[in-house]
């Protein structure tokens, strides 16, 4: 069978072979498929040693230094970590050229931390966060560590590995393909891609040898995934998986096919990167200070939104399924909805708006403005779909109100749907009745009234919820982290645990002219007072066990504190507090200059977060 049979035919079954099963509806059972038998042996072409202290005797007797691959440690409670290591193994551990260096230069080791090498290796939770590795020479001496490995490209993870190796690294991660290497690689594509067509590729690979092809196909997927061509991907590395079942690319092939891998959820690229990004900041995959300036996260971070989009205008590339499986189509509309204002925002400051980030916007605007694009049975995520929604809109009218025909019909239903959701006793949910979700549904609906928008019973809903946020507050002006309706007993909760509920709350409150609180001031006093606890659960994708934090709660509370700044009285506290978290910001990109939070939400929300709360700022 040739190669153009071969793609046909992985195109036709595509559906078939990348669908998941579902969870009944308003579940909270979480489906989690397993990789296929080609997909899972992703990764085995490294040598892997598995234990610790044999690799180190190899290590003594061969001169090689070892590299120990730390997929997880003892004690860690890191709620994604099989994914995690998957994404390490279709990854990084899938490059030709990453393959041949530790094979060749290292002694490779995978085993998670057992208590007697943690203690040795000084690797705890929170502290060493999960995926990670380290260099040890034969004695056991650290010679490199590096955790928090969140975004991967082949120059950044091998170039100080080749380094200490004393080996030239090649300029071109996937050595075998000459006819890529001839091209520029542009917003997440190569140059040739822009007129490329299916019927090119057996032309393609009769220019190249056997030992070529399987990368030559390999990368024109990753072109068609980031031009919004997903199918033909997904398809074309089907047929790679079928056409090369030994090469290690067909393996990580098929665990793209299958969603598994780094690629398809945003966490590998291949741009071309200044040295200054490049070089080890010390904090993980994050960039060394001063290499990002607002200008360069804005249009880094917009390219990077353009080429996570799919072909339907949403963002599927999260996996945070805490509410159940069924949950995640709410979830991506929650993302599409950030992503779509992020690029309304970069569109309102440029001199010039661009015509691709227009056409991605006006495309995210159709999904998220048609009510299929949610799970309406689900009501653990479902709020986040809506609230998300409404606050965009509301901005779009502000921004653009040549669009109100179009848009002010969509803003209003889904600002009455959201007073709907409301549930008896004042309060709203996501996979549960809290305060912060609460003061997020208030938010939004001060911003649709803003916009002169009529929303059903929209008196009754502010009343009711600005009293169960009351009920959810604190002498000290902390908010409870849940909320019992109909409690005899006072509330209570730690302000040390309120770096984004408090500002939240006290937003909601000012919105809403609440006698009883909504001192903005103070609140965002406090969450800087208390950051220190918050900040070191960014990667973390559970809750730290310290005030509740967790890797998924990082952006959501710098946006709740951008917002709270914003509305403080103008004057030198408020001037302050705007420089003082704009240079907050502008430290947390990646080496790409896009963002993260956890693995589970990932990067597009991270990124999309990121600008908005840079737009709110100016």
């Amino acid at each position: 069978m040739n190669r153009t049979a071969t793609w046909l035919i992985g195109l036709a079954l595509f559906a078939f072979l990348t669908a998941a099963p579902l969870a009944a509806q308003n579940s909270s059972k979480k489906i989690r498929p397993q990789p296929s038998e080609t997909a899972a042996r992703a990764g085995t072409a490294v040598r892997w040693r598995t234990d610790v202290e044999a690799a180190l005797a190899e290590a003594k007797e061969s001169g090689k230094p070892v590299f120990w691959y730390v997929p997880t440690i003892r004690g860690s409670f890191m709620d994604r970590k099989t994914e995690i290591d998957r994404y390490m193994l279709a990854g990084p551990f899938s490059w030709p050229r990453s393959i041949e260096l530790l094979n060749a230069h290292y002694v490779p080791v995978r085993e998670a931390g057992s208590r007697e090498l943690c203690e040795r290796f000084d690797l705890a939770p929170v502290r060493f966060i999960e995926p990670g590795y380290l260099v040890l020479d034969g004695d056991g001496k650290a010679l490199a560590r590096q955790d928090r490995i969140t975004t991967f490209h082949p120059k950044r993870f091998l170039t100080p590995l080749a380094e200490r190796a004393g080996v030239e690294l090649a300029a071109h991660p996937f050595p075998g393909d000459q006819v890529l290497a001839e091209e520029a690689y542009v917003d997440g594509r190569w140059t040739g891609m822009r007129d490329w067509n299916p019927e090119q590729l057996e032309a393609e690979l009769a220019e190249l040898d056997a030992a070529a092809q399987p990368e030559h196909m390999f990368l024109r997927g990753v072109s068609l995934f980031h031009a919004a061509r997903e199918t033909e991907a997904l398809a074309l590395w089907e047929a790679l998986a079928k056409s090369f079942p030994e090469h290690p690319l067909a393996w990580k092939a098929a665990m793209e096919v299958e969603g598994h891998g780094p690629l398809v959820h945003g966490f590998e690229l291949y741009d071309e990167l200044s040295d200054a990004a490049l070089a080890p900041s010390g904090e993980g995959t994050r960039a060394p200070a001063g290499v990002y300036d607002v200008a360069d996260v804005w249009e880094r971070g917009v390219s990077y939104l353009r080429r996570m989009q799919r072909s339907g205008g949403e963002f599927d590339d999260s996996t945070y399924d805490f509410g159940g499986t069924d949950g995640l189509p709410n979830v991506f509309a929650a993302i599409t909805a950030l992503a779509a204002q992020a690029m309304l925002e970069a569109q309102a400051r440029a001199p010039e708006p661009d015509p691709r980030t227009e056409e991605a916007l006006q495309l995210a605007r159709r999904f998220l403005s048609d009510e299929a694009c949610i799970n309406e049975w689900d009501t653990d995520e479902k709020i986040w779909a809506h609230v998300y929604r409404v606050r965009l809109f509301a901005r779009w009218l502000e921004l653009r109100p040549e669009d109100a025909s179009e848009v002010r019909p969509v803003l209003t239903r889904i600002a009455s749907s959201l007073t709907a959701m409301q549930g008896d006793h004042g309060a709203w949910y996501h996979e549960y009745a809290n305060p912060f979700v609460t003061a997020n549904c208030l938010i939004a609906l001060h911003e649709a009234q803003e916009q002169k928008i009529e929303v059903n019973d929209l008196g009754k809903a502010v009343r009711g919820g600005v009293q169960s946020l009351l009920a959810c507050r604190t002498q000290e002006g902390a908010f409870t982290y849940g909320f019992r309706p109909n409690s005899k007993r006072p509330p209570r909760a730690s302000v040390e645990g309120g770096v984004g509920r408090i500002p939240l709350g006290e937003l909601a409150l000012h919105l809403w002219e609440s006698e009883e609180g909504g001192d903005v001031s103070k609140a965002v006093a406090l969450s800087f007072e208390h950051e220190k606890h918050l900040l070191p659960a960014q990667k973390y994708d559970d809750h730290t066990r310290t005030f509740a934090y967790g890797g998924f709660f990082f952006w959501y509370d710098l946006q709740a504190r951008t917002d709270a700044i914003v509305a403080m009285p103008a004057g030198d506290a408020r001037d302050a507090a705007i420089e003082r978290q704009r240079e907050q910001i502008l430290t947390l990109p990646e080496f790409d200059g896009c963002f993260i939070d956890s693995h589970e939400i990932g990067r597009s929300y991270g990124t999309a977060m990121a600008l908005i709360c840079l737009a709110t700022l100016e």
